[in-house]
């Protein structure tokens, strides 16, 4: 099984807790998991305080493609 280096240090950082830390960890991930194949949002998921941008791109006339004259 190959691994990138940030999954080996995953595997690492998590062999260094306690067994009870690790318990509780994966209970977490449980959770999560329950949650996801129910179809259910996380909170985060949504946030409350953002704005949907308008769909068309902004007009920018000093971006326009023109040749540049000299004297």
């Amino acid at each position: 099984m190959d691994l990138t280096i940030q999954e080996q240090q995953l595997l690492a950082d998590f062999r260094r807790l306690s067994v009870q830390a690790q318990r509780e960890l994966m209970e977490q991930l449980a959770i999560l998991q329950r949650r996801h194949q129910a179809g259910e949002e996380s909170p985060q998921a949504q946030p409350a305080n953002q704005c949907r941008l308008a769909g068309q791109p902004e007009k920018r006339p000093e971006a326009a493609k023109e040749p540049i004259f000299t004297e």
